[in-house]
C-alpha cells in the first residue's frame, strides 16, 4: 500500500523533465501532454483515496460511543 505513493511522488518528480519535448519528433507533444494527463489522473486518484480514507477514518471515530469522563469531585463545605 505504501508503495503506490511513492510510485506516484517518482513520477510526480519526473513530471518537469518528461514535459520537455524533443523538436525532432512530431508527436512529442502530443505525449508529452498524455504523459501529464496520465501524471495528473495518477495524483487525483491517490488524492481521492487518501480523502475516503481520511472521511472513513473520521466516521468511525464519531460512531464510537464517547468515554465517560470521571466526575468532579467537590469536598463539602464546613
Amino acid at each position: 500500500m505504501r508503495i503506490v505513493p511513492i510510485a506516484v511522488l517518482a513520477v510526480l518528480a519526473a513530471t518537469p523533465a518528461l514535459a520537455q519535448v524533443r523538436q525532432g519528433n512530431p508527436d512529442a507533444a502530443n505525449e508529452s501532454f498524455a504523459r501529464q494527463s496520465e501524471s495528473r489522473a495518477l495524483q487525483q486518484n491517490i488524492t481521492s483515496q487518501n480523502n475516503t480514507t481520511r472521511m472513513e477514518i473520521q466516521r468511525s471515530q464519531q460512531m464510537q460511543a464517547p468515554q465517560p469522563t470521571p466526575g468532579v469531585v467537590v469536598a463539602p463545605r464546613r
